[in-house]
């Protein structure tokens, strides 16, 4: 398996894999109506206008078997109060096919690597209580809880439990 930054060609299968990952990973975090209507196609456009221009603020990483897209991780500046010179690891997708094999850790570590190589000293991430892959796979990479949580519904609208985690780079 391979990492690589994202390009314009890849906006498809992100968008299907975060559908998939959602649907498998969440069932117990969000309501199962929410977790239906999601659509793979949406944003799309934006998505693919976004990955070709990446930069600090926005940049993505897809993981490949074989040519196939199988997860990606998603780097950018940080969307709440934090340190200077943090970015944030906004999304860690894996397509279910593809889950327990490490390529989410594979993801993390191409993320924490490149976001050291653009000259941030901290990199930050919001995981939803009680998601223990998640976890253990962001602890694996080093990331360490801060004690920090919140409640927060903007992304899906619905109330979501988390913890944030850091790590020195």
């Amino acid at each position: 398996m391979s990492v690589r930054l994202a390009t314009p060609l890849d906006a498809q299968a992100i968008g299907q894999i975060r559908v998939d990952a959602w649907r498998a990973a969440y069932r117990s975090f969000m309501p199962l109506d929410y977790l239906q209507t999601l659509d793979q196609a949406a944003n799309l456009d934006e998505l693919a206008e976004r990955l070709s221009n990446p930069s600090p603020e926005f940049m993505v990483f897809v993981a490949e078997d074989q040519g196939d897209t199988a997860g990606f991780a998603i780097i950018g500046a940080p969307r709440y109060q934090t340190l200077a010179l943090t970015v944030e690891l906004w999304a860690l997708n894996v397509s279910p096919a593809y889950w327990r094999r490490g390529l989410g850790k594979q993801l993390v570590e191409y993320a924490v690597a490149e976001s050291c190589g653009l000259g941030f000293a901290r990199i930050e991430l919001w995981c939803i209580n009680g998601n223990a892959p998640a976890e253990a796979t962001y602890v694996a990479c080093g990331f360490t809880s801060t004690g920090t949580e919140r409640i927060s519904s903007a992304l899906t609208g619905h109330p979501l439990h988390e913890a944030l985690y850091a790590k020195t780079l």
